[in-house]
């Protein structure tokens, strides 16, 4: 599996995420969900920001990137929101709902015009590492961006 190929199958595990949250059975499965969102959110994130971006701000334009920056920005805001009041269930979907509709406007964007050009212009060896070892190295990562959204810090 390509980066590309990572980036697109972590949009679709998001898409299925946010439908389960809108069919949950119960607060607790939306409680649980609430979180399996941010983690996977984050380490999407982490991924295009540490790995992609750079290297797209230079085959692709700043102002493209710079628009996917701002859009994890506000991702990063509403998450944050999120895993603060997720024992307020009654205020959840609203929440949720929002960062679903940045999400969606975000992987339509990315789609479209971000990864096919980046795949058509960008090698593993340009990233600097193996999709195998990008993935090790967010996970890794995610846990420290996790604990800062939690907690508020640096949003």
């Amino acid at each position: 599996m390509d980066v590309i190929d990572l980036l697109i199958q972590q949009h679709r595990e998001v898409d299925a995420l946010f439908e389960a949250f809108r069919n949950a059975p119960d607060d607790a499965t939306k409680k649980e969900l609430c979180i399996q969102l941010a983690e996977a959110l984050t380490l999407h994130a982490t991924i295009e920001e540490r790995w992609i971006y750079p290297v797209a701000r230079r085959v692709i334009g700043e102002d493209k990137i710079q628009h996917s920056v701002d859009e994890h920005g506000e991702m990063k805001r509403l998450i944050a929101d999120i895993l603060r009041s997720r024992n307020d269930v009654n205020g959840l979907a609203g929440k949720v709902n929002s960062l679903e509709q940045v999400v969606k406007s975000h992987i339509a964007d990315e789609e479209k015009n971000v990864l096919p050009q980046f795949g058509q212009k960008v090698t593993e060896k340009e990233i600097g590492m193996s999709c195998n070892d990008i993935v090790r190295t967010a996970s890794a990562v995610r846990r420290e961006e996790m604990s800062k959204l939690e907690s508020g810090a640096n949003i």
